[in-house]
């Protein structure tokens, strides 16, 4: 019964109360209509019996208490014959026929009308009939020993009747107060429990609906806070189930908005995370800064640290953050930048944020990274510097080889003709030696200019070294440089007299490197599919100030050096699809190491034929 009641909807159940309200009021009611038909047949009972019967005896008693007087004031002076007279001229009689009139005598009433009427007979024959003889006395003892007594006899039973037939008008008058008494009491109970019984459904109903709703609140204010996707439970109450289904579709469909929203704003993030910009931003409303990934990657500063700075004013700060901080707007300005140590260009802008409505809400800074571009266009100039000073050398060595070949030719006759004295006047020798470097400088120009691809084969890079050392020993005996050689026998693809000019480049950079009394250090391994050959030597090192630009064009630290000669052996080593660093130098000494791609199946093949020759 309690869980169908449940199903009802509000509207049902405050009707539901009221009709039961209703039934309770009509059935006290019934008992209110059974109590005023009590009252009426009390009503009806004075009306047609006690009132009656009280006025009647009433009339009698006061009949009788008159003829009384009168006979008994006849007795004290004396009766007269005018006695039956006066007795029949009373207006009892007639008050009695008027009464009879409006209420006939009631039947328990006849008998003492009777007895009253037999009081007259005594009066109006006996004493009647005795006062026409002239008898007196007669009469006096007959109204004295018959007449008094039997009237005192009917008065006293009149009065004795009266005095009942009273106490039971009045019993019922009292039952008016009773019966009323009754139905209040009724009334009061029937109200009472009425009140309690509403108090207690009304409290069940409030609570019915109250406490779902007090859930909903609490569940919506979470919701309001951020917690979406809460449920609420479901709600026996009709006018709420669909209140709670549209709170939590709504719920639901705020948390797929809401992980829809933080899902962009990821992608949206992890795409400026992912971009080599670094990009700052400022909200005049809010007073935000945000940064990506790039500026703490190149600054070393979080999005707080950079607001702190901001507030702070502080002095010392990197020139991107007071260019930010100048609020004045940039349009690819190119800047140097030194940071770690190292040297990068920055492209840098800062422009409005502005609103669909074109309002400003804010700026945006970003700087882009083109130190490598820079160097690239660097590089794109050099190498136009370089295929036009190619092509000049081109022109050039074949125009100055000619003059030097006849040159060397008529020197060389000098030498094998002259006396020596004369050879040391002119210093021929010197000359020589001069003519020489010439010859080495214009054949450098011819190889670049050139740009010969490599004639690649098979080739061990042990027997590159062996081909070469013995070009070597004479110079290095002669200065005292030790060489001590660790190389396997490693199979690679390349062109064995350019690799013997790359090792003769760095053999020459190391001899004047060392002077004399020194070592030079050549081994080699196996790293990841790569033969990597380290050059060290003994040498002085090489300066600081061209470390950086080593392997450039013209660069060079000796006096008479021309500075093409590692440029010439990076190139060859990157035709060969390999690569050249300068690992390390110092006061020490200096080491060069080439990584070049060796043969995995002549590593497999031990003892075997050699791979089959590369088609390029």
């Amino acid at each position: 019964m309690r869980d169908f009641f449940k199903q009802f909807s509000l509207k049902n159940k405050l009707l539901s109360i009221l009709l039961f309200i209703l039934v309770i009021f009509s059935g006290f009611s019934l008992f209110l209509i059974q109590s005023i038909d009590e009252i009426s047949e009390i009503t009806n009972r004075i009306k047609n019996k006690n009132i009656p019967e009280l006025t009647w005896y009433k009339q009698l008693e006061q009949e009788v208490m008159i003829k009384k007087y009168l006979v008994e004031a006849h007795l004290e002076k004396g009766i007269e014959p005018d006695l039956v007279d006066k007795y029949q001229d009373l207006e009892t009689e007639k008050q009695a026929s008027d009464l009879s009139e409006l209420m006939p005598i009631p039947k328990d009433l006849e008998a003492y009308q009777n007895q009253v009427q037999t009081l007259d007979f005594i009066i109006v024959n006996k004493v009647g009939g005795l006062l026409e003889y002239e008898n007196q006395e007669v009469a006096e003892d007959v109204i004295r020993n018959e007449y008094l007594p039997k009237l005192e006899e009917i008065h006293t039973s009149i009065q004795s009747a009266s005095n009942e037939e009273f106490k039971i008008f009045n019993e019922n008058a009292n039952t008016y107060p009773v019966i009323i008494e009754k139905s209040l009491i009724v009334l009061l109970v029937i109200t009472l429990v009425a009140f309690i019984i509403s108090i207690i459904l009304s409290y069940r109903i409030s609570r019915s609906m109250t406490k779902p709703i007090e859930s909903m609140v609490e569940k919506v204010n979470k919701i309001a806070k951020g917690n979406y996707g809460e449920r609420l439970k479901h709600s026996n109450q009709l006018e709420l189930q669909s209140l709670t289904e549209s709170i939590n579709q709504m719920s639901l469909q705020l948390q797929q908005s809401f992980q829809t929203i933080i899902g962009d704003k990821i992608k949206h993030e992890q795409v400026l995370n992912s971009l080599p910009i670094g990009i700052i931003t400022y909200d005049n409303k809010s007073r935000e800064y945000t940064t990506n990934s790039f500026v703490y990657n190149t600054l070393k500063i979080t999005t707080d640290e950079l607001k702190r700075l901001v507030i702070e004013e502080t002095e010392e700060l990197h020139p991107l953050l007071e260019m930010f901080i100048s609020e004045r707007n940039y349009h690819n300005k190119k800047i140097l930048i030194d940071l770690n140590k190292n040297k990068y260009v920055y492209l840098v802008s800062q422009t409005k944020l502005r609103d669909q409505e074109d309002n400003i809400t804010g700026r945006i800074f970003y700087f882009i990274d083109v130190t490598e571009s820079t160097l690239l266009e660097k590089r794109i100039v050099q190498s136009e510097k370089l295929a036009l000073v190619g092509e000049m050398a081109a022109m050039s060595a074949h125009e100055i080889r000619n003059p030097l070949t006849v040159i060397h030719g008529f020197l060389t006759l000098m030498l094998e003709s002259s006396e020596k004295d004369l050879m040391e006047k002119y210093n021929v020798n010197l000359m020589m030696k001069e003519v020489e470097r010439l010859y080495s400088l214009v054949e450098q120009m011819l190889l670049m200019s050139k740009q010969k691809e490599p004639e690649k084969q098979l080739t061990k890079v042990k027997d590159v070294l062996d081909d070469l050392m013995p070009l070597l020993n004479s110079t290095l005996e002669a200065k005292n440089i030790h060489c001590e050689l660790d190389i396997e026998n490693h199979y690679i693809f390349a062109d064995m007299k350019q690799l013997k000019q790359v090792f003769l480049n760095l053999f020459r950079n190391s001899i004047e490197a060392i002077g004399s009394n020194g070592k030079i250090e050549i081994k080699s391994m196996v790293a990841a599919d790569q033969c990597i050959l380290s050059f060290k030597d003994s040498g002085h090192g090489v300066p600081d100030h061209i470390k950086d630009s080593l392997f450039e064009p013209f660069s060079t630290s000796k006096s008479n050096g021309t500075g093409l000669g590692l440029n010439l052996v990076r190139r060859i080593i990157e035709n060969h699809n390999g690569k050249i660093c300068l690992s390390h130098s110092d006061k020490t000494g200096t080491e060069f190491k080439i990584s070049l791609p060796i043969v995995k199946e002549a590593i497999t093949n031990k003892g075997g034929e050699p791979p089959p020759k590369p088609n390029n």
